[in-house]
């Protein structure tokens, strides 16, 4: 193998790891925890105040839209953008920019880290209010609460590794990465996303949504702020744009390294 090959192996493994370390363990992840227990938070009121029609059809009419629209973006870019913050403001993205690895490769790295810095928080998510609310139903279905469950934590996986690849460019493109990230994922992701007219189809959000609706069996989610989808994508057509999606990114995430000052 070549030097500069062997160069972006170490950069990776080594900006993985430092990525995990910084987003997953001690004080550094209760912003993205914070957020994902926002959904259990609503499901243990709904327990203690009791009276729910149907706990399974509150976890997916209720629960599953408010993790993707509200969750995951935010998930995303507490495990990216302050991973990108640290090495910038610091100066240590100007010495791994020197090394032998080519830029992309630290940038992978801190990728895959935050990516897999943000599974157990969205697991979270999805478990934790499935969790609260099985015990009251009263006669629970536990295989269609299996697959719900396991349905939205694949969704919200998909959705974080997505809005990843978007808080990285903003990351590495923008000085106030935090100010395009919010305009992108919560301007353009969610507010279009949930609106009637042709700008849905251009939010990652309607995808996700799409795939809510083979891999959680809901037909309609209703949460008092945002349409239903009338044509919802279907799985095929949502994974190749999420896919899309996140290479798109990454590539402009490279290519913006290469053109951004690191002094």
């Amino acid at each position: 193998m070549s030097t500069s090959h062997n160069a972006s192996i170490a950069a990776i493994r080594a900006l993985r790891s430092y990525a995990i370390r910084r987003r997953l363990i001690g004080l550094h992840i209760l912003p993205s925890l914070a957020v994902a227990l926002v959904p259990c938070l609503v499901a243990a009121v709904a327990v203690s105040v009791g009276d729910i029609p149907s706990p399974f059809e509150l976890y997916g009419n209720f629960i599953v839209p408010m993790t993707i629209y509200f969750v995951v973006p935010f998930v995303a870019m507490f495990s990216v953008l302050p991973l990108l913050g640290e090495l910038y403001d610091n100066g240590a993205i100007g010495y791994l920019y020197t090394r032998p690895a080519p830029r992309w490769a630290p940038l992978l790295g801190i990728y895959l880290g935050a990516c897999l810095a943000m599974l157990p928080v969205l697991a979270i998510a999805a478990f934790g209010p499935g969790l609260i609310l099985l015990p009251a139903d009263d006669s629970p279905d536990f295989s269609a609460w299996i697959n719900r469950i396991l349905g939205l934590t694949s969704v919200l996986t998909l959705g974080g590794i997505s809005y990843g690849a978007a808080c990285l460019f903003f990351g590495v493109w923008s000085r106030r990465a935090i100010i395009w990230s919010v305009i992108a994922l919560i301007g353009w992701g969610v507010i279009f996303g949930g609106l009637p007219g042709n700008m849905r189809n251009t939010s990652p959000h309607r995808y996700l949504i799409g795939l809510a609706k083979d891999w959680c069996d809901v037909e309609n989610t209703w949460t008092g702020m945002f349409v239903p989808d009338p044509d919802p994508p279907s799985v095929m057509t949502s994974l190749l744009v999420l896919a899309g999606a996140t290479s798109v990114f990454f590539v402009l995430s490279a290519h913006a390294a290469k053109r951004r000052d690191v002094l």
